[in-house]
């Protein structure tokens, strides 16, 4: 009668270390974090972010939940060259990036072109043809500033019967087939037969590398109320 409660005793300690240790093995296991971050600084500020040719938003700025592992980073901003980089991304971890953007020379070279043949009127309606040509304002020829000061000169022409009450036109600027500098001009009321003329000032970056054919005017986007 006195082993019973030993006996007991031993029953109990048996089944009680199985259940710890199946205990331990049917808890899941901790995750390792997966994601990182990139904390983005450039010079000058507010230029845009792109990870992976995806837009993440400007400078300064941290991007967050960033796959661990190898990634594209490529900062731009109008008027300077695009800075772009490789980066390793660590789980767990911030990475710090800091970039220097290098600005686009300024030109010191004009381009004009010849004002387009009048083509034959049509009867009832204003007829608006605009054209023109780009130089720089008297003593900015040869400025470094960046952007550069160009004066824009714009003529329309109505060879149609009837008035045009106002008349707007956007001047683009082209550099190698891209847009790099824009502005509207307007050139209020054009009356049927008549011709106005405006000089609108536009500031634009222009690269070291210019030439004669390579910078291109466009009038674009005409607008006429009647």
């Amino acid at each position: 009668m006195q082993c019973r409660p030993a006996v007991l005793v031993t029953i109990a300690l048996c089944l009680l270390v199985p259940s710890v240790f199946l205990a331990g093995c049917d808890s899941a296991p901790v995750r390792l974090q997966e994601n990182g971050s990139v904390r983005i600084l450039s010079s000058p500020a507010g230029a845009e972010i792109y990870l992976d040719s995806e837009y993440r938003g400007t400078t300064p700025a941290t991007v967050t939940a960033v796959p661990a592992g190898n990634h594209t980073l490529e900062i731009r901003k109008n008027g300077y060259d695009r800075w772009s980089a490789p980066v390793t991304v660590r789980a767990g971890s911030m990475l710090d990036v800091s970039a220097t953007l290098v600005a686009i020379p300024a030109t010191a070279m004009p381009v004009t072109y010849a004002t387009a043949p009048v083509p034959t009127p049509k009867r009832g309606v204003p007829e608006i043809y605009i054209d023109g040509y780009w130089s720089y304002p008297q003593g900015i020829s040869g400025s470094t500033a960046s952007p550069v000061p160009l004066l824009v000169h714009t003529e329309g022409f109505n060879v149609g019967d009837a008035d045009a009450r106002e008349v707007t036109v956007s001047a683009n600027l082209y550099y190698t087939g891209h847009e790099i500098c824009w502005k509207t001009v307007y050139l209020g009321t054009i009356r049927a037969g008549g011709h106005v003329t405006t000089d609108t000032m536009i500031s634009c970056p222009l690269p070291s590398s210019l030439n004669s054919g390579d910078l291109i005017i466009r009038f674009e986007n005409g607008v006429v109320s009647l």
